[in-house]
């Protein structure tokens, strides 16, 4: 029995580790979210993962549900993420820590608050689907906690 013990926790490592390297390949390369109601208005948001840790993030805002009629607004973002340990999601489902540290936030030329923030969230990609926690992971928002639900209902997809 205790063979078999140590057996099936060096497996289970085994995947864990497998698992997670899987995540750091699929994440490389651009994502596309869904459009999404945002403050009246809708917002798609397109992003990069570099495998050297960095990322770029563009948000786009529109007027329309299609996001096909622009309405001017751009926020652009960019900076380090750093993938952490692997865990598993309120809802059952394999993720990952994923910290961000915003170097750049910028709207219309102009630099927003938000640069120097760091955001601390979860990812998973299931199904082709990339796929952050459910809340922001902003200290001001969350008080500092990392999100342990995933947003099953706003994701990006590769493209």
């Amino acid at each position: 029995m205790k063979n078999l013990m140590a057996v099936f926790v060096v497996a289970l490592v085994a995947t864990t580790q497998a698992h997670a390297a899987q995540l750091d390949k699929q994440l490389t390369g651009k994502w596309q979210s869904l459009c999404k109601k945002a403050s009246g208005n809708y917002l798609r948001i397109t992003s990069s993962f570099s495998a050297d840790g960095y990322y770029s993030a563009k948000s786009v805002f529109y007027t329309d549900a299609a996001c096909k009629e622009t309405n001017g607004v751009e926020i652009i973002s960019n900076g380090k993420y750093r993938l952490g340990r692997s865990l598993t999601a309120a809802g059952g489902e394999s993720a990952r820590e994923i910290d961000i540290d915003v170097h750049e936030l910028v709207s219309g030329g102009l630099q927003l608050p938000g640069s120097g923030q760091k955001i601390a969230q979860v990812i998973a990609i299931i199904d082709d689907k990339l796929i952050f926690g459910d809340a922001p992971g902003l200290q001001a928002v969350t008080g500092g906690e990392r999100p342990q639900k995933l947003n099953h209902k706003f994701y990006s997809r590769k493209q």
